[in-house]
């Protein structure tokens, strides 16, 4: 089979899918029902870059994978406090999301479940928004159910110290 009929069979099939790229392996985000799924884990950044804030857009995007390999995760978090850890359902490795580890005995944490199918595992992916000095003004984190692919915001927070672009590799 030639790759235009791939491609042909695969526009027939995604016809309510908007970003798709067969050649590219691009992410692919339905946006067609009352919540927008991915299809991959990184349909996040697509999600993400949609609804960052004016002044606030992600420069760089970072998916959270755990050492075993596994791109899943339970996620808890407290927005209030700026504080997010995942623990991989795999190996049950625990790791702070960027610099959550030095708030996190004063918040008061929940665990992510998905507010259509109840799932607890989820992808976990980060956005950084920049000023120009490339320190970080801004971090998002937004993640995609692995059981449905709903796409969703659990937490962001404003980072008021420098230097911070050591977070980038803490997601």
């Amino acid at each position: 089979m030639s790759t235009f009929k791939k491609l042909t069979d695969l526009q027939v099939l995604f016809t309510d899918i908007a970003n798709i790229s067969y050649l590219g392996l691009n992410m692919s985000v339905d946006k067609s029902g009352k919540w927008w799924k991915g299809t991959e884990p990184a349909d996040i950044k697509i999600f993400l870059e949609a609804y960052a804030s004016e002044g606030y857009e992600v420069q760089i995007f970072k998916l959270s994978e755990c050492n075993c390999g596994s791109k899943s995760f339970y996620l808890f978090s407290d927005d209030d406090e700026g504080v997010a850890k995942r623990v991989c359902p795999k190996c049950f490795t625990g790791n702070f999301i960027c610099d959550s580890e030095e708030f996190w005995a004063d918040s008061k944490p929940k665990q992510w479940f998905c507010i259509e199918c109840n799932s607890k595992e989820a992808n976990v992916g980060v956005g950084f928004s920049l000023y120009e000095d490339g320190e970080i003004k801004w971090l998002y984190i937004r993640e995609r159910c692995n059981h449905c692919g709903i796409l969703g915001c659990v937490a962001g927070w404003k980072i008021a110290y420098e230097p911070s672009k050591q977070l980038i590799a803490q997601v």
